[in-house]
């Protein structure tokens, strides 16, 4: 009987190239970053061996593996849910509990280290390695930020560490 060829598996280093390289797009619409990923999932799911069942998805199971749960806290500052913001220069400020801020991207993830991710109506909007910075220029009308804290690899932590607000622009 003929053997099955061996397919190859794509070394976790690429994988996390192909994070970098997305990290580096200051803004990017979330379809694309989705987009990107179900990519990158399909070419990993592609290239398993095929002799392989895959294993059960967890709650905690991503295409890298498991992901670490932290005790951060993320409060958006302002703007506050229901708040009325002036057009113009729209700020944001976060605060951040029990995790610290770091810029360096890295594979040695820690749970108490990471940068904050900053949608603004489910669109990214920035990475930061800060906690306050204008906005982006906003249309009058209601909005929705959402920021979220995640590792320095750029991907979330299990459970997602996350706040949301919604707000008018006059």
């Amino acid at each position: 009987m003929p053997s099955r060829p061996t397919r190859r598996v794509l070394p976790v280093a690429l994988v996390l190239s192909v994070a970098r390289v997305l990290s580096v797009a200051r803004v990017l619409s979330v379809a694309r970053v989705l987009s990107a990923a179900l990519l990158l999932a399909a070419s990993l799911a592609a290239c398993s061996k095929a002799d392989q069942a895959p294993p059960a998805a967890t709650a905690t199971s991503t295409t890298l593996g498991e992901r670490l749960s932290s005790p951060a806290k993320v409060v958006i500052v302002t703007p506050r849910n229901g708040q009325t913001v002036p057009k113009g220069d729209v700020r944001l400020k976060v605060e951040l509990d029990k995790a610290k801020i770091v810029s360096v991207t890295t594979t040695k993830v820690r749970p108490d280290q990471g940068h904050v991710h900053v949608l603004v109506d489910g669109q990214l909007a920035a990475m930061n390695y800060t906690l306050d910075g204008k906005l982006p220029a906003l249309t009058p009308g209601q909005h929705v930020i959402r920021v979220e804290f995640v590792a320095a690899d750029h991907l979330p932590f299990d459970p997602r560490v996350f706040a949301q607000s919604a707000f008018l622009v006059e």
